[in-house]
């Protein structure tokens, strides 16, 4: 099954934006950390600070190692010790800015601490050193740690939290707006489809009158409607065959052929025959230089007659004054070049990397009559593309566009 470009671009850009949430969950959680390492360095600090003030209480005061030691000492004594080393500890910790509930104790038990971040956590503090009993401790407790830590790292978690959203909301309004754009395209495609269809019926009847009136020009000895319904004719299959070519393009359905060795000086001189009478028309001056010795080409003859026939096309129709178009045809290596250059409006610069897209059309100024669907440069690149070959357009050199296609030659060319 066929995996469109835009369906695997919306799977890495789903799987990529899947990282960034997992790196900035990741993200989240080493600042969490970082932000409890923080608050367990300061405790420490203060838990530090408080103990060399309870040393010098013990120096001091016999009843504060008294009770430090867990002798018998009264009950009075006990509660007042108990509040000296609560206002010491809370001290402490307001010097290093930390202003939350706690409870203590004074214990001598061993107590396992855990990892988790979120954990409630107990804050020790040796005694040692100055006791005559060991394995003396303060144990601290914070009921509202996790509070503080999340409270402390707010902005940062908002700022993540933000960019993350963002991005989901993008890439969903993102993917809507690309869903909504696909059905647009498919029913345009159904529309043009449709049109084309509409065409066919018209067109076969035209042909079929040309072909009678042919006849009846033919009985009547009258040459110069003859001329003119065999033009008539000749445009008709010419229109009949770009509407089948554009049914093709627009339903992508592809070019079906039959390779053969095409001559492409004859093809030129063909479609310059072809448009004989709108050239003299528009009083066109075509100046040819087909100096391609080598200039057989591999592929069907209705694809390069409708290549140069969209080219010359346009020459003619993109000049606000009698058209001045020089074909040239030349030989590099095993290459054969093809130049269109004309007099015409010109090309900005601007336009030239989008003027192969489908139903792409180039503003024209002044110009209000040319008309088009934007279809006829698509139809180019995607014959050129086809044949291996390349296209580019520049500007001339005092006015008009140059198009020149390289293509590759027969092995066999003569």
């Amino acid at each position: 099954m066929k995996i469109e470009k835009q369906s695997i671009l919306a799977i890495l850009t789903f799987i990529a934006l899947a990282v960034i949430l997992i790196v900035q969950v990741n993200w989240v959680f080493k600042a969490a950390r970082l932000e409890e390492a923080h608050f367990n360095a300061t405790i420490s600090k203060a838990l530090t600070e408080a103990r060399e003030e309870i040393a010098r209480s013990v120096k001091e005061c016999p009843d504060m190692h008294n009770y430090l030691c867990g002798q018998n000492c009264q009950s009075e004594i006990q509660e007042q010790k108990v509040q000296e080393i609560d206002s010491i500890i809370r001290s402490n910790l307001e010097i290093q800015n930390i202003n939350l509930d706690y409870t203590f104790e004074i214990t001598d038990t061993t107590i396992a601490q855990r990892s988790n971040i979120f954990a409630n956590r107990c804050y020790l503090q040796s005694l040692n050193g100055f006791l005559e009993k060991d394995n003396i401790k303060i144990s601290l407790v914070f009921p509202g740690r996790n509070q503080f830590i999340l409270a402390q790292m707010q902005g940062i978690f908002l700022l993540a939290f933000i960019s993350v959203l963002f991005v989901a909301i993008s890439f969903f309004v993102t993917l809507k707006m690309f869903r909504k754009e696909r059905m647009m395209l498919l029913h345009t495609t159904d529309f043009i489809n449709n049109m084309v269809h509409e065409f066919q019926t018209p067109l076969s009847n035209i042909g079929f009158a040309a072909n009678l009136g042919r006849k009846k020009a033919e009985t009547l000895g009258d040459e110069k409607l003859r001329e003119y319904l065999r033009v008539i004719a000749s445009e008709n299959k010419k229109l009949g065959y770009n509407v089948e070519q554009i049914l093709k393009l627009s339903s992508a359905s592809g070019y079906i052929s039959n390779n053969e060795n095409v001559d492409l000086n004859k093809v030129i001189l063909q479609v310059i025959d072809s448009y004989k009478h709108r050239s003299e028309l528009l009083q066109a001056q075509t100046e040819l230089h087909l100096d391609a010795r080598k200039a057989f080409i591999t592929g069907s003859l209705e694809h390069f007659r409708l290549m140069v026939s969209n080219l010359y096309d346009n020459a003619l129709k993109y000049s606000p004054h009698a058209p001045h178009i020089i074909i040239r045809t030349k030989n590099d290596d095993q290459k054969l070049i093809l130049s269109i250059e004309d007099n015409g409006i010109g090309i900005e610069k601007k336009h030239h990397p989008k003027i192969f897209e489908k139903y792409y059309r180039v503003s024209t100024g002044d110009i209000h009559n040319v008309k088009g669907f934007g279809l006829g440069l698509t139809l180019v690149k995607k014959i050129v593309t086809k044949y291996n070959g390349t296209i580019k357009v520049t500007e001339a050199k005092k006015q008009g566009t140059i198009f020149t296609i390289i293509l590759p030659l027969n092995h066999d060319s003569n």
